[in-house]
């Protein structure tokens, strides 16, 4: 992997991106169709950052954009994601070493099985390894910072762990035991679930983009949801993405 100049940073929600976006000092940089982007800076590393939207098409088109359009060398997906695997639990942070398409299936259509991806005759697409290794680092000072644990700790009897595997990515919500369990039936070592990391990975796979998809878990995939999301997202989520992104931008300039 060369060099890192400029590094996209992509959260689903404004209200991951609030703090984040704060934290390097960004100013609005651009507007392509609802997508609003913004610069920053972090000793010499140019940071470009923006809002997806929800689901897979929404990620791939901002994935796109950050890569024509503000041509950055690598990007970093940041948000909330619902445990599948029973040793993750609400507040860990979970780093993709891969991710799947949960919800995409060919099987008897040319030869393609269940969640083969056309064209790129692969069914997971990988994460820069080396960006992994950056964002494990990251996410072991952000689970351990005092802030995130205290804003924690009206969601989690637990104190935050760090996890590194599996993350599935459909466009579906999986809030039932079923679901879940159907999934971890084909994908046992499936992590946790989401709605944008796979389609991200899809795009940089073909653009020969660097990149990596960090998730706070914020539910169980199941019924079990903490009771107030829009909570748990100001207090505790928002605090440890932006205390992982401050860590993993630091470390991307440091290379």
């Amino acid at each position: 992997m060369s060099t890192i100049k400029k590094l996209g940073i992509m959260t689903a929600m404004d209200e991951e991106f609030r703090l984040i976006s704060s934290s390097f000092g960004a100013s609005e940089s651009g507007v392509l169709g609802p997508r609003t982007f913004y610069s920053g800076h972090f000793e010499g590393l140019e940071l470009t950052l923006v809002t997806a939207r929800v689901g897979k098409v929404a990620a791939a088109v901002t994935t796109s954009l950050l890569i024509q359009e503000h041509k950055v060398d690598a990007i970093l997906v940041v948000g909330v994601a619902g445990a599948t695997a029973p040793a993750v639990k609400i507040g860990d942070i979970v780093v993709a070493d891969r991710l799947v398409q949960h919800d995409i299936d060919l099987k008897g259509v040319m030869g393609y099985q269940r969640f083969d991806i056309p064209l790129l005759n692969s069914r997971e697409m990988r994460c820069c390894e080396r960006l992994v290794g950056l964002a494990r680092g990251a996410g072991e000072k952000a689970t351990a910072s005092s802030a995130y644990r205290d804003g924690m700790r009206g969601f989690a009897s637990h104190e935050p762990s760090l996890h590194v595997g599996m993350i599935g990515s459909g466009d579906q919500f999986i809030c039932d035991p079923g679901e879940k369990e159907a999934l971890l039936a084909v994908l046992p070592e499936l992590a946790c679930v989401e709605m944008e990391g796979a389609a991200v990975a899809q795009v940089c796979v073909e653009h020969g983009v660097p990149f990596v998809v960090t998730r706070i878990i914020s539910d169980a995939a199941s019924h079990h949801a903490p009771i107030d999301f829009g909570a748990f997202i100001r207090e505790a989520a928002s605090v440890g993405s932006h205390a992982f992104v401050r860590e993993f931008v630091r470390a991307v300039a440091g290379m």
